[in-house]
């Protein structure tokens, strides 16, 4: 038997709410997110789905007090947590801190979209000199050597990070059939998807992905999974939410 993924984007951050593009700066939850958080154990609870067995989530506090938060409220605290910066959001270089209706009345609607959708979309890159250049915290990030950290990203490089950790530590919780909880950011989530379903270049830029919804993969015994598409354990709710993504920067045009 082959486990399942339960696959949560953190609730809504105080930079979500702002609509800053965030990536690596290290922004807590909003009031509605930590509600949003515990919605999303309460529809697991409700889905019938067996309890995390093992938690996987990045090194940035809005995913962190997500899974803390989701974890509480199944009353599975005591389950092994593991952090990586391979899940945290993809690092959005110079973009980091700045308003998504600015970025896109400075640059129009073709940059901004290949900068925030494109697979292959990275924007300018940050230099030790930027405010957020947030790969210097030697103390949070002491697993990686600064020079292996991002210092912009597009989805192509957030997969290209994310994979080997994939394969190397959430697969073998897999292979003993658990639930393998894992809380992220929009753009791993993409990413992990994109992987998974096999969903080609063109088709993953108009993916969006909903704040605190979570999705749920039941695995084969090859590792594929079972269902063809996308299964949000509240699809309506999800539609409305991704819809929403969409239209950040767009809502005053």
């Amino acid at each position: 038997m082959v486990g399942t993924i339960i696959l949560i984007r953190h609730g809504q951050s105080l930079w979500n709410k702002s609509n800053l593009f965030c990536g690596w700066v290290d922004i807590e939850l909003s009031d509605k997110g930590k509600q949003q958080a515990i919605d999303s154990a309460n529809l697991i609870k409700a889905s019938g789905i067996s309890p995390p067995d093992v938690c996987f989530t990045s090194r940035l506090t809005r995913a962190v007090q997500t899974a803390n938060i989701v974890l509480e409220q199944l009353e599975n605290q005591y389950i092994d947590v593991t952090k990586s910066w391979r899940l945290n959001e993809r690092h959005y270089g110079k973009l980091q801190g700045l308003s998504k209706n600015a970025v896109l009345d400075e640059y129009g609607e073709e940059k901004y979209m290949y900068w925030r959708r494109a697979y292959n979309g990275c924007p300018p890159l940050v230099t030790p000199e930027d405010k957020y250049y947030c790969i210097d915290d030697k103390h949070r990030y002491q697993e990686a050597l600064e020079s292996e950290l991002p210092r912009g990203e597009s989805l192509k490089m957030v997969m290209d990070r994310l994979l080997p950790f994939y394969h190397e530590t959430i697969v073998p919780e897999l292979q003993k059939g658990k639930t393998v909880l894992i809380v992220s950011h929009g753009s791993v989530v993409r990413a992990l998807a994109k992987f998974l379903y096999e969903i080609d270049e063109e088709a993953i830029a108009k993916i969006n992905i909903p704040n605190g919804i979570p999705l749920v993969i039941k695995m084969t015994d090859e590792l594929t999974p079972i269902g063809k598409e996308i299964e949000y354990l509240a699809p309506e709710r999800a539609k409305i939410e991704a819809e929403k993504v969409a239209r950040q920067g767009f809502e005053h045009k």
